[in-house]
């Protein structure tokens, strides 16, 4: 099973040429959450649909650094 955050910055060079870069952060977003359990913190703050500043800030709070990373680069 290929790693959602590897997945993600494998992509995101093609994402921003082709500007589906909004695309390919849902579907990290939503490839993450299938590997968390419902009693995580950030499976929660994903299905509050929070933003994802608040999601990654969660994250790193959770241990997630990589994911929390992920989304951070999306806000710049």
């Amino acid at each position: 099973m290929i790693d959602p955050v590897a997945k993600f910055w494998g992509n995101i060079e093609r994402a921003l040429d082709q500007g589906g870069f909004r695309y390919l952060l849902e579907d990290l977003v939503t490839k993450f959450r299938e590997n968390l359990n419902d009693s995580s913190m950030t499976a929660q703050s994903i299905d509050r649909h929070d933003t994802f500043s608040d999601i990654a800030a969660i994250a790193e709070k959770d241990g997630l650094e990589d994911f929390a990373l992920a989304l951070r680069f999306a806000k710049e």
